[in-house]
């Protein structure tokens, strides 16, 4: 009887200590899931407050100004050392330095500039056209 009794408790012994491995087996692949899961968070917030910034910088039209989106709010400046924008989301804040960006009123301007250019080059054909066709009838 004393033999069957040493068995037993050997038994018992090792379900006890493969429970406790597979416990701290799954204690350290849930935690590694977990920090995964908040990195995955932080990276894709992150990646969101980026092109939030992005797109107010493609769309600056001011020397500074503040655009709100759906995930958040974004002001921008345009410094000397560059445009400077500061992302808020409910979570956490960001900031972000671009290059330096030149306003859209100038590109705006640049582009009537070249209407009212061709505008006027159309027009001049156009009366040279027809005072060719004075002298020539």
């Amino acid at each position: 009887m004393w033999k069957k009794k040493k068995v037993k408790a050997g038994v018992l012994l090792y379900a006890v200590t493969i429970s406790a491995i597979f416990s701290l087996l799954l204690q350290f692949y849930l935690n590694r899931q977990v920090a995964h899961y908040q990195d995955y968070a932080v990276n894709k917030e992150k990646l969101i407050a980026f092109a939030m910034a992005k797109r107010t910088k493609d769309k600056a039209e001011q020397e500074s100004g503040e655009q709100v989106f759906n995930l958040g709010q974004v002001s921008y400046q345009n410094k000397k050392t560059g445009l400077v924008t500061t992302v808020r989301t409910p979570k956490s804040q960001y900031e972000f330095l671009f290059p330096s960006v030149k306003i859209k009123e100038e590109k705006t301007d640049k582009k009537e500039k070249v209407v009212t250019d061709s505008s006027n080059q159309a027009e001049k054909k156009k009366s040279e056209e027809k005072s060719e066709k004075k002298e020539n009838s």
